[in-house]
């Protein structure tokens, strides 16, 4: 809703997609108000709704269509679609349908599955664009309440910044990262560990943060991690991420680090077996890099 208000305030069209229909429409009524002064003789609306399940892509495609079809084009798409899971991960005996794995497919397949639409849509009109992808500093670091939820906005994060090459065709892929947010998801969270991370973050710096994004033409692939300690700050850092830059292909192989487990590995006694998945493998012409245990003293 602040993010389709604030929007609307710079005059653009916008789209509410929602699977709650009541309070799609009712944010779309809001922003076209916010937007009247912008467009005084247009003959369409300058917001619609429309009902989505994220987790059909039956539905996204409609709903990137209507879009299409309505305004002519897609310059910013905000994927910001999530959920937490609806049973503690260690109380959960059930095959997950309804709880993690729908967390899954809402969080993170939704994502990319938008992700693409909007990609797609973007290169056939030939013109630069913007996506927005709203992860969590969940997926920075373990939230061990919700082992579920961090998995899938790790997932956000990583497939974002994977998409960095895409700024060449001029589409820019960022995510949002917040702290918690006093929405109706972020109210049912201890309030002991909201004190501790400062509060919540006020919705305003989150539109910020998406702003900058929008209109920083140098952000491609970047991670935007909002809290009230540090305010906003791009994780990893310039410092952090030459850790791990790979190296080009003229360095000295004599400089790679080797991965070879020493001859006298010996594996602890409380594991019992060793499953090798290629069973055609002759392990003894070749030194142990890797295995899978199973049996463990918790099976």
């Amino acid at each position: 809703k602040a993010l389709s208000l604030a929007l609307a305030r710079k005059g653009l069209f916008v789209t509410i997609v929602d699977f709650a229909e009541e309070k799609g429409k009712e944010v779309a009524c809001l922003v076209e108000k916010e937007n009247s002064g912008f467009h005084e003789k247009l003959e369409f609306h300058s917001a619609i709704f429309v009902k989505c399940d994220v987790t059909n892509p039956r539905d996204i495609t409609l709903a990137f269509e209507k879009h299409v079809a309505t305004y002519g084009g897609l310059d910013i798409c905000i994927n910001s679609a999530g959920i937490s899971n609806p049973v503690p991960f260690k109380d959960d005996q059930t095959d997950g349908t309804k709880t993690w794995r729908h967390t899954i497919n809402v969080n993170l397949v939704a994502v990319i599955d938008c992700t693409r639409l909007a990609i797609k849509t973007m290169q056939a009109q030939q013109k630069p664009g913007v996506i927005i992808n709203v992860g969590s500093s969940a997926g920075l670091y373990p939230l061990f309440l919700g082992p579920v939820y961090s998995a899938s906005k790790g997932g956000v994060i990583m497939f974002t910044r994977s998409l960095t090459p895409y700024k060449r065709q001029g589409i820019r892929v960022n995510v949002l990262c917040p702290e918690f947010v006093r929405t109706e998801m972020g109210e049912k969270m201890d309030p002991k560990l909201i004190s501790l991370m400062g509060g919540f973050v006020p919705m305003e710096m989150v539109v910020k943060g998406a702003f900058e994004l929008i209109t920083d033409e140098s952000r491609a692939g970047s991670c935007l991690w909002i809290t009230n300690r540090r305010g906003l700050e791009y994780w990893p850092t310039p410092a952090e991420e030459a850790k791990y830059t790979v190296r080009s292909s003229s360095s000295s192989r004599n400089d790679m680090i080797s991965f070879q487990a020493p001859l006298g590995f010996q594996l602890p006694h409380n594991f019992k077996k060793l499953f090798i998945k290629d069973t055609d493998l002759d392990l003894s012409a070749l030194p142990l890099q890797c295995c899978a245990y199973i049996e463990s003293p918790f099976s």
